[in-house]
């Protein structure tokens, strides 16, 4: 895989680490000759999508080049075992379990691989990518994910990549609008300069509240539909003030953290900014003056690689709780 193959295999790969969120684990193998991980210290083990993972991943994706030969069976086996030992172990969303299989083709069934790893359960799906305008090796590519759960997506210009790359969230969602499991997410806490008109109110930390919205047609109910995504903003000091004071005691706060671990609301929780002056942070009531700069992971040398496969396993399954929950 060289040339604009390579370049629209990479635009797949990045759009789909797009489509992760932090409920989500992921890691990315690249197959010629042999395996190897893009990132050596993830080998073996899954991490969470949050953003610097992701961006990082981006970075290595980006100076991947082709060398080789693609053994599509090793970096299959490879996944799967990472896939295995994360849920035997109880680690991970411990829900869908997907591989993204990123190829410009592929040579036989790799039906030997299935039969050991995934079937006759199918627990992990099996979605799989063919970039480029070539169709040759097309049957077994399309065959190895309809028989694994999955879907099967040509890509052959880069201006197909954003709109194939989605089809794998429609097949994920069926199970969810089939079983009326509409989930409720909370985000991190963040910045939404747009949404207001002084500097010192930007610096107002949000969380955003949103569930999905599928289709409820008798007709269409049980194709499972994703309609989009409804959502609303909400300002953190809004949600400290359903916590009732009376019980906390003179001394006692309020505070909210998401299934991740994250800090969604607590009284001392600063927006970190570069740009910004003293009298923004007194009008604010911000306690700290110190900045701290951006941090990304290191970056180590570049991979080479033929083709790459993503071992993915899907969303987890999030908190659906309301805010008042939080303080009964």
């Amino acid at each position: 895989m060289k040339g604009l193959r390579m370049t629209i295999a990479k635009h797949t790969i990045t759009s789909i680490l797009d489509t992760l969120g932090e409920n989500d684990f992921v890691n990315i193998v690249a197959y010629n000759d042999y395996v190897h991980y893009v990132e050596p210290c993830f080998k073996g083990t899954l991490v969470q999508a949050d953003r610097d993972n992701r961006e990082h991943f981006k970075q290595l994706v980006g100076d991947l080049h082709a060398k080789g030969t693609g053994i599509v069976n090793k970096g299959l086996i490879e996944s799967f075992r990472i896939l295995n030992e994360f849920k035997e172990t109880g680690q991970g969303s411990l829900c869908n379990q997907a591989i993204m299989l990123i190829t410009d083709g592929a040579v036989e069934e790799y039906e030997q691989v299935f039969e050991k790893y995934n079937w006759p359960d199918r627990k992990v799906r099996v979605f799989t990518y063919l970039i480029g305008r070539e169709v040759t090796f097309a049957d077994y590519v399309k065959w190895i994910a309809c028989n694994n759960k999955g879907y099967y997506t040509h890509i052959s210009t880069l201006a197909d990549v954003q709109e194939n790359v989605m089809e794998y969230l429609h097949v994920l969602s069926r199970p969810m609008v089939i079983n009326h499991d509409h989930d409720i997410i909370w985000t991190e806490a963040y910045m939404d300069s747009a949404l207001f008109q002084t500097a010192a109110e930007s610096l107002l930390l949000m969380t955003t509240v949103a569930m999905p919205v599928f289709s409820k047609k008798n007709e269409t109910r049980a194709h499972g539909i994703l309609l989009g995504v409804a959502g609303s903003d909400v300002p953190l000091r809004e949600l400290l003030k359903l916590a009732p004071r009376y019980k906390l005691g003179i001394h006692g706060y309020a505070f909210l953290n998401t299934n991740n671990g994250y800090i969604l609301a607590h009284p001392d929780l600063r927006p970190l900014v570069r740009n910004f002056t003293l009298s923004m942070l007194r009008q604010q009531n911000c306690g700290s003056e110190t900045l701290l700069s951006d941090t990304f992971l290191p970056r180590l040398s570049p991979c080479s690689v033929a083709l790459c496969l993503i071992a993915i396993p899907g969303s987890n399954r999030f908190v659906n709780k309301n805010a008042n929950d939080f303080f009964n």
